[in-house]
């Protein structure tokens, strides 16, 4: 029974630690539904493409809550770059809507959806 047991538990651990650390395609895409983070990219590039920055603000506000929310679900699928990309992405983006550039926020913008994409498979 000794020797069962320490042959079950050890692979019993591993392929828990292999579904937590594969797993993450399901957290990405159940967590699009409750978060919406392609939709707030969307509606920030529209309030940039129509220069209405006070709303882009706004968006860009609850696009960068909406990725604080996704982190943890992604931090153990996804690579440490492609976290800390979206994270300057998002810093950058609300440098260059604070300056009313819409060439520079549409550039970051596209690169974070590029992130974003990057994360779903």
């Amino acid at each position: 029974m000794k020797k069962l047991a320490s042959y079950v538990v050890p692979i019993v651990t591993l392929v828990i630690f292999v579904f937590i650390m594969q797993g993450g395609i399901y957290f990405v895409t159940s967590m699009t539904d409750k978060n919406d983070i392609p939709d707030y990219i969307n509606q920030v590039e529209n309030d940039i493409k129509n220069a209405h920055w006070d709303q882009a603000r706004e968006d860009l506000d609850r696009l960068d809550s909406a990725w604080k929310k996704a982190v943890p679900k992604v931090q153990y699928h996804a690579e440490m770059d492609a976290i800390d990309g979206i994270k300057e992405n998002l810093a950058r983006l609300s440098g260059s809507i604070d300056a009313e550039d819409p060439g520079l926020a549409l550039a970051e913008l596209r690169e974070l959806a590029e992130h974003w994409e990057h994360l779903k498979n």
